[in-house]
C-alpha cells in the first residue's frame, strides 16, 4: 500500500514542477493542450492520400402497389472504401451535403438481392474530390413479398376448452362464420394450414355459451376479415349416481351345483342434474356372468353390462370379476 502511495506522490510532484504558479495554472497548461490538439487535428485533415472506409447512405424505392409487401427493411447504406483529402473524406464520414445513392425497383418481388459492385459506378459519380476504390458490401438483401389472401376454416381447439366442474358438452361447437379471409404476405400465407384452432382457454365453460372470439395468427403482418367470430356451444351439469344392478348368470349348470359368490353389482355413472329426479327410477341395467369366461388361476367369471340406457355416460362397475363357489 505504502508503494501506491509514493508513486502517486511522485507524479503529484511532478505535476507541480510543471506549473510554474502551482495548482493556479492548471486551467493554463489544459488550455494549451486542448489547442495543440485542435492544431495537430486540422494540420492532419489538411493532408491528402488517406484512405478510410464509410458508410453511404442509399435510398432504396419501388413502385407503390398493394400488390407488394415489405418483409423486412430496406438497406440504408453500403460500405465502400475511399481515399481523398482528410476534410472531404471528414464530410463523407459525416454525411454532409451528401445525397443518397437512388436505387429503383421496377419488379421488387423478384429482386432478391443487389450485387454490391453493380452500385460501384452509380456512388463514384456521387463521390466530390474524393475516390472510390472499391466496394465493401458484398450483397445486398432485399425481402419484398408479393400479397395475396385466402380462405382458412375456423374451428375451436377442444383441448383449450376448461369445462367447469361437472360439466359436460351437450351440442357440437359452432363458429361464425366458420371460415375467415387472410391476406399477407405470400409466402406466410401460403405456408398457413387449411384449418385454425382458436382457444377458449381463458374462461370456465358452464351452461350455454356465445362468446365473441379474436382470430389471432402467429404472425401479425397477416390479417383477417373479419377479425373476430362468434363461438356457441351448451354444456349441462352432470352427476355422479351409483346403482345395485343384478348379475345374469349364463352357462351355468340349472342344478346349481356351480354359482356366483355374488349375483350384483355396483353401476356407476354420470347423469345430466336435470334428469336425475324424473328419469332415475326409470333407469334397468342389464349384466351378464358368463361360465366360459371361468378363470381357473382365481376361479372367477369376467362380469359385462349388456344393456346401457343412452342417457348415461362414463359407465363403469365394480367388481369386474365374481368368484364362482361350488356347492358341497
Amino acid at each position: 500500500m505504502s508503494q501506491r502511495v509514493n508513486k502517486s506522490r511522485k507524479v503529484t510532484q511532478f505535476i507541480e514542477r510543471l506549473l510554474p504558479s502551482g495548482k493556479g495554472s492548471l486551467k493554463v497548461v489544459i488550455l494549451c493542450i486542448i489547442a495543440a490538439t485542435t492544431f495537430w487535428f486540422f494540420s492532419a485533415l489538411n493532408k491528402d492520400n488517406y484512405t478510410t472506409r464509410i458508410r453511404y447512405p442509399l435510398a432504396i424505392t419501388y413502385p407503390p402497389d398493394t400488390s407488394t409487401y415489405l418483409l423486412s427493411e430496406l438497406p440504408k447504406d453500403v460500405t465502400v472504401q475511399v481515399n481523398g483529402g482528410g476534410w472531404d473524406l471528414l464530410k463523407k464520414s459525416l454525411r454532409l451535403n451528401t445525397a443518397p445513392l437512388q436505387v429503383r425497383l421496377d419488379t421488387p418481388t423478384r429482386t432478391k438481392y443487389i450485387l454490391g459492385k453493380s452500385l460501384a459506378e452509380r456512388i463514384s459519380g456521387q463521390l466530390d474530390n474524393i475516390n472510390l476504390d472499391y466496394v465493401v458490401t458484398d450483397t445486398l438483401r432485399i425481402n419484398i413479398d408479393s400479397a395475396q389472401s385466402r380462405t382458412i376454416t375456423v374451428i375451436v381447439d377442444p383441448e383449450s376448452m376448461q369445462l367447469a366442474e361437472n360439466h359436460r358438452m351437450v351440442s357440437d361447437i359452432a363458429v361464425l362464420p366458420p371460415q375467415v379471409e387472410v391476406w399477407g404476405p405470400t409466402s406466410l400465407v401460403n405456408n398457413l394450414s387449411d384449418t385454425l384452432q382458436l382457444s377458449l382457454s381463458n374462461q370456465k365453460i358452464s351452461g350455454k355459451v356465445e362468446t365473441m372470439v379474436e382470430v389471432l395468427l402467429a404472425d401479425d403482418r397477416m390479417k383477417t376479415y373479419p377479425d373476430e367470430v362468434v363461438v356457441r356451444l351448451a354444456t349441462e351439469l352432470y352427476t355422479k349416481v351409483e346403482r345395485k344392478t343384478s348379475v345374469v348368470p349364463v352357462n351355468f349348470p340349472e342344478d346349481s351345483s356351480v354359482y356366483l359368490s355374488q349375483d350384483f353389482i355396483i353401476v356407476s355413472f354420470w347423469l345430466p342434474d336435470d334428469l336425475i329426479s324424473p328419469a332415475l327410477n326409470e333407469l334397468s341395467f342389464q349384466s351378464e356372468a358368463d361360465l366360459k369366461t371361468w378363470n381357473p388361476e382365481d376361479s372367477t367369471v369376467a362380469v359385462k353390462l349388456v344393456d346401457i340406457p343412452a342417457i348415461v355416460s362414463d359407465v363403469s362397475f365394480n367388481p369386474p370379476r365374481i368368484s364362482v363357489q361350488y356347492a358341497p
